[in-house]
């Protein structure tokens, strides 16, 4: 049996103010929780059977599982009727909790989840296991001075990096609501530590990633002022 889905209770419980909360975990890990937890509203269930591939659809259900399971204790409120609504930037939000935010990512078989009780927050999961060619694809979405840097790394290096790039700036331009509707190549990150600052949409933002399971990268951005606890459930 799998303890983290026989003990849901292991992963951190949203019982704090000011903070916010990172959480990555394989989907084939997620869809084992009890099913009362993945149960999806009809509108979310909907919504995600209009997607046409069968791992997407997977990956959206195990992303809104894994956000309701942690939800439901501290909202004291059964997962199932927990149902998100969206944005005009199709950010998702939860009617009625104004000061809570939220987000969701999934890809290559991995799920994340952002929550914050302290300003705006995003999540993003890249899987490294297709082949990419980044340099074709840098000056898409680099800043010009990244580039540069980019182009000094050797090239084994490379596609760690512009992964990293990839996740980062897309947690960034979640957490401001952008999306990728915004240009990559407008936004430059800022070196701070092992992270990351931005100063976009009124926001300032700090971020951060890691790599997880097989190689993929998993990335947050929160406004400064949060204290991001992250959790891998790998």
């Amino acid at each position: 049996m799998d303890q983290w889905a026989e003990h849901p209770a292991q992963l951190p419980a949203l019982a704090f103010e000011g903070g916010a909360l990172a959480v990555a975990a394989p989907a084939a890990r997620v869809v084992r929780l009890p099913a009362g937890r993945l149960q999806l509203p009809p509108d979310e269930a909907a919504r995600i059977a209009r997607f046409r591939q069968v791992q997407d659809r997977r990956e959206r259900e195990a992303a809104h599982g894994l956000l309701r399971h942690l939800l439901a204790p501290f909202l004291g409120r059964d997962p199932a009727g927990i149902v998100l609504a969206r944005d005009d930037g199709d950010r998702p939000f939860l009617p009625g909790h104004p000061g809570l935010d939220l987000n969701l990512s999934h890809g290559a078989g991995w799920v994340a989840v952002g929550v914050s009780t302290s300003g705006r927050i995003g999540v993003d999961v890249e899987g490294a296991a297709w082949p990419v060619d980044w340099d074709g694809l840098a000056p898409v979405f680099l800043h010009p001075a990244e580039l540069a840097e980019y182009r000094g790394l050797p090239a084994g290096t490379r596609p760690r990096r512009a992964l990293e790039f990839w996740s980062v700036k897309e947690a960034c331009l979640k957490a401001t609501g952008e999306g990728l509707v915004a240009e990559p190549h407008s936004v430059r990150l800022m070196p701070d530590g092992s992270g990351w600052r931005l100063k976009r949409a009124g926001l300032s933002l700090r971020a951060a990633s890691r790599t997880v399971g097989d190689g993929a990268r998993f990335a947050w951005a929160a406004e400064e002022r949060a204290v991001v606890e992250v959790v891998v459930a790998d």
